[in-house]
């Protein structure tokens, strides 16, 4: 996902990984536009407290091949 200036306008920023992160200060007014990123541009979020990432916010799909893959793979 390519950083733009609408998205510094709206408290989003794109980390160095690719993450687009918000904080939980301003999750609940950016939520919706963190979600559209997530799901329509292939990115994934994060929500953010005291510049620590706390909670990600991914695909269905994303999500289904971590489970898959940690059922092939469990750690232990």
């Amino acid at each position: 996902m390519t950083y733009t200036l609408a998205m510094a306008d709206k408290g989003i920023q794109v980390a160095e990984d690719g993450v687009a992160e918000v904080s939980m200060t301003d999750a609940r007014a950016l939520l919706t536009s963190l979600i559209r990123d997530v799901r329509w541009g292939g990115t994934v979020g994060a929500f953010t407290e005291r510049g620590e990432r706390r909670a990600y916010v991914v695909t269905p799909d994303f999500y289904d091949r971590a489970v898959k893959l940690l059922a092939e793979h469990p750690a232990g």
